[in-house]
């Protein structure tokens, strides 16, 4: 009991503060929203906070918002204009939680992908995938387990990917031939890296000249060997579910982002939850090496066996 109250007066302790004092830029007209709602970079923690689904400081939305916070966007900008010539990313629009519906005849069969971030920025598309523990804490769920859940009729899943599927092979990012190849090879593969590329890929590489791009922004604690060490293994595991899926034809980067700051946060936030959106409205939360960030454009059109 004493540790749910303690919690308690640390949510309600934020939540006062917030009021007071707020980060700089909260409601600048930058482009920022959430689902495909307008707003600006305050709505959206403050829907975050509504909406987020946080279960502890750990959960990737957390430094995610951080890092895409204002004050950074020039730095964001400058490390990734050498991959996506032109991007900028206080222009570009930010959809935070944005939805992709698996659609056959105009018809929504099944549920919305849910991408953290969704970027639009002249030519460029940008579904992005944020993680930080996760990648270590949580399995990653396959296309075969997907598939074989209780709950849900298999044969509307098996449309579900095949829909998927077809959204990537529009965009002419796969060389994956028919729906069978993808449950015959493809069963490893994380069912969310299977919809998320699909998220990417969208109505791109048509008339209007949208270009797909798939980033997946690992987050990790840069003073912790083995969260150093998760972070290398689980980009073979992306690098591998790329090859399996035969992409090509559009841009994958994984973006390796070290937080300084873990064991603070962890002392001053454990068993905060969606309360620590309102700490961030006001001050900084999450720190990153911006110097130490990697970026890795993924060599696509190599299928793995």
């Amino acid at each position: 009991m004493k540790n749910g109250t303690e919690n308690m007066n640390k949510e309600n302790k934020i939540a006062a503060s917030a009021n007071k004092r707020m980060k700089n830029r909260l409601n600048s007209k930058l482009e920022y929203y959430y689902g495909c709602g307008a707003g600006r970079y305050g709505e959206v923690l403050r829907e975050l906070r509504v909406h987020g689904g946080v279960h502890s400081y750990r959960t990737s939305s957390i430094p995610l918002a951080e890092f895409w916070q204002p004050d950074n966007l020039e730095r964001i900008t400058a490390k990734l204009k050498p991959y996506l010539p032109g991007f900028d990313a206080e222009r570009a629009l930010k959809f935070f939680e944005f939805p992709t519906d698996p659609e056959v005849d105009g018809k929504c069969i099944g549920r919305a992908s849910m991408t953290d971030l969704m970027l639009m920025d002249g030519d460029w598309q940008i579904a992005l995938e944020a993680k930080y523990t996760e990648y270590s804490r949580m399995p990653n769920e396959t296309v075969d387990e997907w598939l074989r859940k209780d709950g849900v009729d298999f044969f509307i899943r098996r449309r579900v990917g095949k829909t998927w599927l077809r959204y990537i092979q529009e965009a002419k990012c796969s060389d994956l031939r028919g729906e069978q190849r993808l449950y015959d090879s493809c069963g490893d593969v994380c069912y969310q890296f299977l919809h998320r590329t699909a998220s990417a890929c969208y109505k791109t590489n048509g008339t209007d000249e949208h270009k797909p791009v798939l980033i997946y922004e690992l987050f990790y604690d840069a003073n912790d060997p083995m969260s150093r060490e998760d972070r290398i293994v689980f980009e073979r595991d992306l690098k591998h579910w790329a090859g399996m899926l035969r992409l090509k034809n559009m841009k994958f980067l994984i973006m390796s982002v070290p937080v300084i700051n873990a064991a603070e946060v962890k002392r001053d936030y454990a068993g905060v939850k969606d309360g620590i959106f309102d700490a961030m409205a006001m001050h900084t939360i999450y720190k990153f090496d911006f110097d130490g960030i990697k970026i890795e454009d993924v060599d696509l059109g190599k299928e793995e066996k």
